[in-house]
């Protein structure tokens, strides 16, 4: 576990680096992420799924409704090609019932950090993954839990051929009866695994609601709109 975490680590590590450097060449659109009202085990909600994560047969869930949050930012370059990041932070454990498992060691919180760098297509005015790649993936990290972090970090990756890839729209999935439907949201899921190569018992995936963070004008930016408003201002004396 520990090699393949480091190798894991990594691989995300280079992800991210591509993705900074790559965001000045494109667009950069961020979404705030939350628990979405409809998942198959809520209560308690939740925005990922990773049964068995403990390596038992339980349902295992982590709710996006952290202080700190989770974000996902989509990276649109001049060359077509599209890269998602989803990253935060997210508390859960095993879920029994309407709570979580506060006996259990794994129980607390993750760091998140989930990249879609294959496939990425745009589709409406949100994204889906298309095929399903393998390398898609990323890293989930104990940073404050019951017992020792270090037995709990993991690997994540997406799980090709189930018919089930990532998407993220705004088409109000499992959100027709509940008060968020109708109202904008974009709605993320897909199918991942934390054991490459092959499924695993019980359900993972990701099943959340975002919505757009619109970022306020830089100090620059002000500057330029006042000097253009006096030039403006200047051509009409």
């Amino acid at each position: 576990m520990k090699t393949s975490f480091l190798l894991g680590g990594i691989a995300a590590i280079a992800v991210g680096a591509v993705f900074a450097s790559s965001a000045t060449a494109g667009s950069v659109k961020t979404f705030k992420l939350f628990d979405h009202p409809d998942g198959s085990d809520n209560p308690p909600p939740y925005g990922i799924r990773l049964d068995g994560l403990f390596g038992d047969s339980t349902t295992t869930t982590f709710s996006f409704d952290t202080a700190e949050g989770v974000t996902m930012r989509v990276m649109e370059a001049g060359n077509g090609s599209i890269v998602i990041n989803i990253s935060g932070v997210v508390y859960g454990g095993r879920d029994v019932g309407t709570a979580y498992d506060l006996a259990h060691a794994g129980t607390g919180k993750y760091e998140l950090n989930y990249t879609y760098a294959y496939n990425v297509v745009t589709e409406g005015t949100g994204w889906r993954v298309d095929p399903q790649h393998m390398e898609n993936g990323g890293t989930f990290n104990a940073i404050d839990v019951n017992g020792d972090e270090a037995n709990f970090q993991f690997n994540l990756f997406e799980e090709p051929n189930t018919g089930n890839p990532f998407k993220f729209l705004q088409d109000d999935h499992r959100l027709q009866n509940q008060p968020e439907g109708g109202q904008g949201f974009w709605v993320g899921r897909g199918w991942h695994t934390f054991v490459q190569g092959q499924g695993v018992a019980g359900t993972q995936d990701f099943l959340f609601i975002g919505t757009q963070i619109v970022p306020l004008p830089t100090p620059l930016a002000l500057s330029a709109t006042g000097l253009l408003g006096v030039s403006l201002l200047r051509r009409r004396r």
